[in-house]
C-alpha cells in the first residue's frame, strides 16, 4: 500500500520569499487560466522488499477522483445509517449568526473560541434559547444534578426545533451528577442565602415540606459518622463556606463563616487540618446508578456529547464508550471527561487520551487542591488537550457576579481573557446562564472578550512555539497530521482568507483546529452529527454541504453557493484540504 501526498498549485501562482507583514498588504493572485500542476509525494508502507517500488498513484492532471486512481483507501469514512446525510447536492447550511457575521465584517472578524450555556429556568423557553443562538452559543448544556428528565427533554426539543427552523447547529451536552458528595434540593427553592455566623443543619434524614428553617438534606448516608467537630465544610468549591460545631445522631450543626448563596444539589467537600478529607470520596463510584439511568436518557434523545464528573481513571471513559456503543450501535455521542478532583489531575493524560475531550471544572477542583494552585492546573489541562488533539472547555464561575449584577468584574474579565489567551477551545457559563439575571449580557461579555483578543493575538503575531507531538496510530494519520500542519503554516505566512476541509468524520477539521491558524476553518460535512460535534471545536465554522471525492468539484460548488450568499468573494484567497484526497489547494477563488 502507499500513501500520496498532493499539492495543487496554479501554474501561474507565485509566492512571496517571505511572509506578509500583515493580512492589509496581501497581493491576491491572478484567476485565469486555472491550470494546476500536479506534485505528487509517495511514501511506500510495505514491509516487502521485493514488493513493486512503483506503487499507484492519482493519475490525473487536475486532481480530481473521477478520472483517476487513489492508491490509498479512505478509512473509517463509512457514515452510519442512523446519521442523516444532506442528500440536497445544491444546497448548504451554516450558522446564520456566522453568516451574517461574515457578511458584514469578513472572515477575520469571526470569533474563534466557542461558547457553552448551561440551560436552566432563566434560559429554558424557546425565545430565551434563541436569544443565546443568537448571541453565540455553540453548545447547549444541560445539568442533570437539576430538573427531571422531562424537563431536559424539553429543552432538548426545543434547542432541535431551533437548529430546524432558524438554521443553527447548537449541539446538545449532558452532564451527569456524579456520585460525589451532595446537597439536596432545598426543598424545592432556586437557591438558599447563608449570612455570616447563622448556625445551620445539615442531615441524612429526609424531611417532609416545608422542611425546618436553615436546614438542609445530604445524598450520603455516612456523612454525619465521617465529619468531626472542627472540620471546614465548602460548599460548591468554597462559594459558602461553614464550620463544623456539633453531632447530634444523624445532624450536624455548623456555623456560617464565609456566607454566600447556595444552589440546590450544590457539591460538599469537607476539611480538616487543612486536608481535603477524601478517603470517602475515593470510595465513591464515579457513575452513579442514577448516572446510568441519566446516560441511557442521554442515548435515547441524541445527545452530542455526555460529560462525565469527577472522573478517576481512563478505566472510567472507556467503559462508558463500550456501554454506549453497546446501547445505540450507530451513535457518535462524544465523551468529555470532567476534570475536578485529585485523582484527575494524578491521571490526566490517560484521562484526556481516553476521552473525547476535557472540561476544566474549576468550582469542584478548586475545592480539592489549594486555590493558588488552580490557575496551573488549568493552563497544564487546557495544554494537554492541544496537544492529544482534543477540545477543552474552561468552566466555572467565569463571570460568577453576573448573576445578580449586569456587569463582570475586572477581574473576571481578566480571568476569561486568560482562558482565551490560552488558546481553550470553549469557554461556559453555568449560574450565569441557568439562573442568573442577566444571561443575555453575560454571554455578550464572552463574546466580545474573546473576540477583542483573539484579534490581539492575531496584530502581535503571537504564534505560540508549543510543540504538538504527534497524535495518529497509523501511517496514513501521520500524513493527514502533517498535511493540517503544513496547510497551517501556509495559511498564516501567506495570510489567506479562510481554510477550507472537506471530511466526513471531523477528524481532518480538529487536526486543522489544533494548529491554530490565523484565519478561520470553513469545516463542510454531509452529516449533522459531524457538524454539530465540530461546533465545539476551536476555530471551526461548519457547514452541511453534501460532496463527492472530486475535490476541484467540490470547490467549485462550494464557490458558487458560498458565493450567492455573500459569504466570499471572487479574488479570495483559500487553502483547501481534504479527508477524502489527502492534499493542500492554494487557490483565489474565481
Amino acid at each position: 500500500m502507499s500513501q500520496s501526498l498532493h499539492i495543487f498549485t496554479p501554474s501561474n501562482l507565485t509566492f512571496p520569499k517571505q511572509p506578509y507583514p500583515k493580512p492589509s498588504n496581501i497581493r491576491r493572485f491572478p484567476v485565469t487560466n486555472f491550470s494546476p500542476k500536479l506534485i505528487s509525494i509517495k511514501a511506500s508502507t510495505s514491509s516487502d522488499p521485493n514488493a513493486s517500488t512503483s506503487p499507484q498513484v492519482l493519475i490525473s492532471n487536475n486532481g480530481t477522483g473521477a478520472s483517476g486512481i487513489l492508491s490509498s483507501t479512505p478509512q473509517d469514512y463509512d457514515t452510519p445509517p442512523s446519521q442523516s446525510v444532506l442528500s440536497d447536492s445544491s444546497s448548504i447550511e451554516v450558522d446564520a449568526v456566522t453568516e451574517a457575521e461574515l457578511k458584514e465584517n469578513g472572515f477575520r472578524s469571526t470569533r474563534r473560541t466557542k461558547l457553552v450555556c448551561t440551560i436552566g429556568p432563566a434560559t429554558c423557553g424557546f425565545e430565551e434559547l434563541e436569544a443565546l443562538a443568537v448571541g453565540g452559543m455553540n453548545v447547549a448544556r444541560i445539568n442533570m444534578c437539576h430538573g427531571t428528565r422531562e424537563w431536559h427533554k424539553r429543552v432538548i426539543e426545543r434547542v432541535r426545533r431551533l437548529n430546524e427552523e432558524k438554521g443553527f447547529a447548537v449541539a446538545i451536552m449532558m452532564d451527569t451528577e456524579g456520585s460525589e458528595i451532595h446537597m439536596g434540593d432545598l426543598g424545592g427553592a432556586s437557591s438558599a442565602k447563608a449570612e455570616d455566623g447563622e448556625i445551620w443543619t445539615f442531615s441524612v434524614r429526609a424531611f417532609d415540606l416545608p422542611r425546618p428553617e436553615r436546614t438542609i438534606n445530604v445524598n450520603y448516608d455516612g456523612f454525619a459518622e465521617d465529619v468531626k467537630v472542627g472540620d471546614e465544610l465548602l460548599v460548591d468549591g468554597g462559594m459558602v463556606r461553614f464550620e463544623v460545631i456539633e453531632k447530634i445522631g444523624p445532624d450536624v450543626k455548623c456555623r456560617c463563616t464565609d456566607p454566600g448563596l447556595m444552589l440546590p444539589r450544590a457539591n460538599l467537600t469537607f476539611w480538616r487540618d487543612g486536608s481535603l478529607v477524601r478517603e470517602r470520596n475515593a470510595m465513591l463510584p464515579t457513575i452513579s446508578s442514577k448516572d446510568w439511568l441519566d446516560i441511557d436518557f442521554g442515548i435515547a434523545e441524541g445527545v452530542d456529547f455526555i460529560a462525565i464528573s469527577f472522573v478517576k481513571s481512563a478505566e472510567v471513559i472507556t467503559h462508558l464508550k463500550s456501554y454506549i456503543a453497546a446501547r445505540s450501535r450507530d451513535s457518535d455521542i462524544a465523551v468529555i471527561a470532567k476534570i475536578e478532583s485529585i485523582d484527575s489531575l494524578k491521571n490526566l493524560e490517560e484521562i484526556i487520551q481516553a476521552s473525547d475531550g476535557a472540561m476544566v471544572a474549576r468550582g469542584d477542583l478548586g475545592a480539592q487542591i489549594p486555590l493558588e494552585q488552580v490557575p496551573s492546573a488549568q493552563q497544564k489541562i487546557v495544554q494537554v488537550c492541544r496537544q492529544l488533539n482534543k477540545p477543552v472547555i474552561v468552566a466555572s464561575q467565569l463571570l460568577e457576579s453576573m448573576i445578580e449584577y449586569p456587569t463582570p468584574t475586572r477581574a473576571e474579565v481578566a480571568d476569561v481573557s486568560e482562558a482565551v489567551r490560552q488558546r481553550a477551545d470553549a469557554l461556559m457559563l453555568s449560574g450565569e446562564s441557568a439562573m442568573g439575571q442577566y444571561p443575555d449580557k453575560a454571554l455578550a461579555v464572552l463574546r466580545s472578550v474573546s473576540v477583542r483578543i483573539e484579534k490581539w493575538w492575531r496584530e502581535e503575531k503571537r504564534h505560540e512555539a508549543m510543540e504538538l507531538p504527534a497524535v495518529g496510530s497509523s501511517f496514513s494519520d501521520s500524513i493527514s497530521e502533517e498535511i493540517c500542519s503544513s496547510a497551517a503554516k501556509m495559511a498564516n505566512n501567506l495570510g489567506v482568507d479562510a481554510l477550507f476541509v472537506y471530511t466526513k468524520t471531523g477528524h481532518t477539521a480538529s487536526l486543522l483546529s489544533r494548529c491554530r491558524p490565523d484565519c478561520p476553518i470553513f469545516a463542510f460535512t454531509s452529516t449533522i452529527s459531524v457538524r454539530r460535534r465540530l461546533n465545539l471545536q476551536w476555530g471551526l465554522i461548519p457547514f452541511r454541504l453534501s460532496f463527492s471525492d472530486d475535490m476541484e468539484s467540490n470547490l467549485n460548488k462550494t464557490f458558487s453557493l458560498l458565493k450567492a450568499r455573500g459569504m466570499i468573494k471572487s479574488g479570495d484567497l483559500v487553502i483547501a484540504v481534504s479527508d477524502l484526497l489527502q492534499s493542500i489547494q492554494v487557490m483565489n477563488v474565481p
